[in-house]
């Protein structure tokens, strides 16, 4: 810590802490005493206890971007080690819009029975969790990853081709269907997509994103409607479907119940996080490698293992 550090910080932090705390203050405030009658004016038939939690989702996301461009401008922005995550820690968590909304839910249980002990943090990571996430969706929405997927060892793919052959080393994931209500109109998707993909479109309908969808067995590349068609039809209760990249290549596949379907792109290098999505009301199991993979060769390529790796 040097004296330009502690003058930044007092310049710029201490009045920006300042005046997030009035603010929040004043939204209390309005919570507490705001008329009824102005509540209905403005929300209609919603009562004061919506209103509030919107506010607050606002105020801790508008927090969040606040505190991490305070950070940047300092040079202070924490870097995270992604070799240091376990395979509990890549997790979908949904947006703010999502999760106000209350389209997509996500349950986390132990898979392993807990004693009444205390099991210290280090012992706790190599916990295996049980991740399900529910889809309530009337139209297309997704979710992602906390973390993306690092980009190395990228190589001339010039004479690379799609066969099945696999590089030593790749990142994998998997989702098995839980429920699934009305499987001829509910697509669920699985695939690959950047941080700024729209929250309303699914994995491989947005800009240098792919996916794979349930509806008609087809992939998709920065393209909404058409695709490309690339095996049956899934989404049937207990099928497995498993997304791998190939970092070195940037070769994209998907398995179906434990098998390898064969490459649908190559060549793409982009910063990618694990997406899925639906329109529809379903339920999915995820796996990072918390469990075994269906897909058997992937057991010992699990996001958490392949990166501790590099």
């Amino acid at each position: 810590m040097n004296i330009m550090f502690y003058r930044e910080l007092a310049i710029v932090g201490i009045p920006t802490v300042l005046l997030l705390l009035i603010l929040n203050i004043n939204t209390i405030l309005c919570q507490i005493y705001v008329d009824e009658d102005v509540i209905s004016q403005i929300y209609g038939s919603e009562n004061k206890q919506i209103l509030i939690k919107r506010t607050i989702v606002f105020f801790i996301s508008f927090t969040k971007k606040i505190f991490r461009k305070f950070l940047k401008f300092l040079g202070k922005e924490p870097n995270s080690d992604l070799r240091m995550l376990g395979a509990n820690e890549w997790k979908f968590e949904p947006r703010s819009e999502i999760s106000i909304l209350e389209i997509v839910s996500i349950n986390i249980d132990d898979n392993d029975n807990k004693s009444d002990d205390v099991i210290d943090i280090e012992n706790e990571k190599n916990i295996s969790k049980s991740v399900e996430i529910s889809f309530n969706a009337e139209s297309d929405v997704m979710i992602q990853t906390k973390y993306p997927l690092p980009n190395s060892f990228k190589k001339d793919t010039s004479s690379v081709t799609l066969s099945p052959s696999l590089p030593i080393e790749y990142y994998y994931y998997e989702i098995t269907i839980l429920s699934n209500q009305d499987i001829d109109e509910t697509i669920i998707a699985i695939g690959l997509a950047p941080k700024n993909h729209s929250i309303y479109r699914l994995p491989g309908c947005d800009t240098h994103s792919v996916g794979f969808h349930s509806d008609e067995g087809r992939t998709f590349h920065n393209e909404g409607y058409t695709g490309s068609k690339y095996a049956e039809k899934w989404g049937k209760v207990n099928d497995v479907i498993g997304c791998g990249f190939c970092p070195s290549t940037g070769q994209v596949f998907f398995t179906m119940n434990g098998n390898h379907l064969g490459f649908a792109y190559t060549g793409l290098f982009h910063t990618w996080y694990p997406t899925i999505g639906s329109n529809g009301v379903c339920s999915l199991k995820v796996n990072f490698g918390q469990e075994e993979f269906t897909y058997k060769e992937a057991n010992d390529m699990n996001i958490a293992d392949l990166i501790s790796c590099f």
